[in-house]
């Protein structure tokens, strides 16, 4: 719980000015939610890139914290480091460059494609920013530190919601520039963030703080050792968030209105699977220290207990989701039937979530942490891509009248599916595998 608090109070302030920026753009029309959010599903194919070279990354570095291997530490944040800015710069090019490419691929409505290529083009800066702020942040909590990434975040969100309401309403002085205005917020906010980690890992000579000088020494065998197991954590991550935009497309076939519903529900979901997400990246550190310390035993048995406790953490945190639902659909500008469909999709979400606090635990702490990235592949792309994605288009196509409700149900049903398939697995000692 050490670790894994502030990585949760972390993400429930990042979730939670989401959900202000949602609803400060709510504000302005269903239109507006529809052009931010299908802006973001490019943002997560981006991000989760990123995220997927800095968790490669955090496999090795937290078994060498595990043995205190500073130097090789650095070898790997140094390559992180690297690749992540390669990333970035490309994907920014994509949104500055062709942004009505990448809202047509969602949605092909004028008012949305007009709005989402100004927040496109304003937030493409920001990608760049946000590579470095991952990477060091992802070491950071690799090597135990997760408070630092959390002041930082804390920092960023402060300054996100001032400048967001500043920019989109036009306070104070500021030109009032709706969608556009909280892409701007975004950016600097995720500048004023990365330059308050940077200070304090180097005026204070933090353990992560390299100095490249491991470039110097950087060789094809470590970029291979890198890929083999880093690789896979990318791909898996790309493929997760194709398949997260995949049921945005769904979505979107069934109009705008479908669109801007899933669009709150994710938001507002959001704030609660975090509690599971960092439950599982503690997990992660935790069972990564042990293997690297030798103690393959403890992390076995860390690996099962915290599997019982996110279970019966998601049953709580379920219920109070659902008891809660109504509440957050009031601050949104939206019609009563979006209101309605928002809540009963709220409702479903709530339901299904001590399953996917499951599977989120397997995937991304259990079996990564254990450096079993394979499998841990092979659970969420069954679930996403062999039934999820199947199942949608099917029901999209073959159920007549079928409401965005029945569609996000049938969906859910992939947490089933993965959590079979990892139970197996986490109950063997097959996933525990010495890297470093």
């Amino acid at each position: 719980m050490a670790l894994a608090i502030p990585i949760i109070l972390q993400s429930l302030i990042t979730a939670s000015l989401n959900l202000l920026d949602n609803i400060m753009v709510g504000s302005l029309g269903e239109s507006e939610i529809a052009a931010v959010g299908l802006s973001n599903q490019f943002y997560m194919v981006y991000f989760h890139t990123v995220a997927g070279i800095g968790m490669g990354a955090s496999i090795f570095i937290s078994q060498l914290w595990g043995k205190k291997d500073i130097k090789k530490i650095h070898e790997f944040l140094d390559i992180s480091l690297i690749l992540s800015i390669f990333v970035s710069l490309f994907f920014a090019g994509i949104a500055l460059f062709f942004p009505e490419k990448i809202i047509h691929i969602f949605l092909k409505d004028p008012t949305v494609t007009k709005l989402g290529i100004g927040y496109l083009r304003v937030v493409a800066v920001s990608y760049v920013i946000s590579s470095l702020t991952l990477a060091y942040s992802t070491a950071l909590r690799s090597t135990g530190q997760t408070k630092l990434p959390m002041y930082g975040s804390i920092l960023g969100i402060a300054f996100n919601g001032i400048l967001n309401y500043l920019f989109i309403f036009g306070k104070f002085g500021a030109p009032k520039m709706g969608v556009s205005g909280a892409a701007l917020g975004t950016t600097i906010s995720r500048f004023m963030e990365l330059v308050f980690i940077l200070v304090m890992i180097y005026k204070y000579d933090n353990i992560i703080a390299t100095k490249f000088t491991s470039l110097k020494e950087l060789s094809i065998i470590k970029l291979q050792k890198f890929f083999k197991i880093a690789s896979p954590v990318i791909f898996n991550d790309i493929m997760w968030i194709l398949g997260i935009s995949t049921y945005s497309i769904a979505y979107s076939k069934l109009g705008v209105n479908a669109t801007a519903t899933m669009q709150i529900a994710i938001t507002v979901n959001n704030m609660f699977n975090i509690f599971g997400i960092g439950i599982g990246v503690a997990s992660a550190i935790i069972i990564g220290n042990k293997i690297g310390e030798g103690k393959k035993e403890e992390a076995y048995d860390t690996s099962i207990k915290i599997s019982q406790f996110g279970v019966i953490l998601g049953i709580i945190i379920g219920f109070l989701f659902y008891l809660s639902s109504p509440i957050f659909v009031g601050a949104f500008k939206i019609t009563p039937e979006t209101s309605k469909n928002v809540i009963t999709v709220l409702k479903i979400m709530a339901l299904f979530i001590p399953l996917r606090f499951y599977a989120i635990i397997q995937v991304i702490g259990t079996l990564r942490g254990g450096g079993d990235v394979v499998y841990a592949i092979a659970t969420e792309m069954i679930g996403i891509w062999i039934v999820g994605i199947p199942m949608a288009f099917a029901a999209i196509y073959f159920i007549p009248n079928l409401s965005i409700t029945t569609l996000y149900f049938i969906i859910c049903l992939e947490e089933f599916v993965k959590c079979a398939i990892a139970y197996p697995r986490v109950t063997s000692f097959k996933w525990i595998k010495s890297l470093v």
